[in-house]
């Protein structure tokens, strides 16, 4: 190999990492990583919070506080009722689905189909606890 091509090869090989740097650069611009999920909020004290920010923001006296306090909990518990109600009328709905499609597939896919329900179900527990790793994608 002479000089002159040996000197060409190393000049497209910087063109080509020059051009591959200012794609990236400009490709990270235009799409964006999406931001990490924000931390599950600890369950309950929905109540708290609303009146603390409202004591606060509202001004309210001490004894606006304690007219205030009660109806907030009892809106909180109203609405933890509603949300487990919600969550297993869902739970309900997509238990029939699954009973309604399993008969349409055939083994293989069955097999998969059981394969993500686990995935779910790990998700679904995993969100529970409180951790938020991402599961690996499927194969």
């Amino acid at each position: 190999m002479n000089p002159l091509s040996r000197n060409a090869i190393i000049g497209y090989l910087a063109a080509t990492f020059v051009a591959g740097a200012v794609a990236g650069v400009f490709g990270a611009k235009a799409f964006p990583a999406k931001p990490p999920p924000r931390p599950p909020r600890p369950s309950g004290g929905m109540s708290e919070r609303i009146l603390q920010r409202w004591t606060t923001d509202l001004h309210l006296t001490p004894e606006q506080v304690g007219k205030i306090e009660p109806i907030l909990k009892r809106s909180e518990t109203e609405v933890s009722g509603i949300h487990q109600e919600t969550e297993r009328r869902m739970k309900a709905s997509f238990e029939r689905m699954h009973q309604e499609v399993t008969p349409l597939l055939d083994e293989e896919q069955r097999r998969l189909l059981d394969e993500l329900r686990k995935k779910m179900d790990r998700r679904k527990t995993d969100r529970s606890h409180g951790t938020n790793a991402p599961t690996p994608p499927a194969r």
